[in-house]
């Protein structure tokens, strides 16, 4: 008997340690795991960063020709707004590039209302901007559009006529970018 007792007492010390001021079954004890990351997890999170770091740093260097490729938009617009009030108005629409009335370097709209000819232009001539009011005018390498230039078209102008048609065709080169705007003779389709 005497070694019975002796194997129980090891069994039952082999199945019992001390967790603080108690003894508890090891059974019954649990380990947690710290809160935190792993080594590999901190790694893993650095190279998705770097790849991400890779393919975005290019895009975001180039703000200046993002905003170019955004006024080639507005340009286009705006001239199809001409051509539009020179349709509906039965009036002639000029858009200047970089020269009086226009800012320099800009573009202007404006239209001969008061039967005067092109020579001076009224306040009651410039094309009030359906965008926000005021004058359709609009100042280039300043604000919003630093940086950014449009080619003169040959008159400094392009003219459309009560039916839509421009007096001639126009090729405007936006930089940086090298981006074009093309207005076609007597369709006036404006691309």
């Amino acid at each position: 008997m005497p070694m019975l007792i002796d194997t129980f007492q090891e069994l039952k010390s082999r199945l019992l340690t001390v967790y603080g001021a108690y003894v508890v079954p090891k059974s019954e004890i649990r380990y947690t795991h710290s809160p935190g990351f792993t080594l590999i997890e901190l790694i893993m999170i650095l190279v998705l960063i770097a790849i991400v770091a890779v393919f975005v740093a290019p895009r975001l260097g180039d703000v200046t020709t993002t905003k170019a490729g955004a006024f080639r938009d507005k340009l286009r617009a705006d001239i199809r707004y001409a051509q539009n009030l020179a349709m509906s108005q039965n009036l002639r629409y000029r858009v200047y590039f970089n020269t009086t009335p226009s800012p320099n370097p800009g573009y202007a709209v404006v239209n001969d209302a008061n039967g005067d000819g092109w020579g001076v232009t009224g306040a009651n001539e410039f094309v009030q901007d359906p965008a926000g009011g005021g004058s359709l005018s609009v100042a280039l390498n300043a604000g919003n559009y630093v940086g950014i230039t449009v080619s003169t078209p040959a008159g400094g102008f392009i003219e459309f006529n009560s039916l839509g048609v421009p007096t001639a065709a126009a090729i405007l080169t936006i930089t940086p970018g090298g981006q074009i705007v093309t207005i076609t003779a007597q369709t006036g389709a404006v691309n």
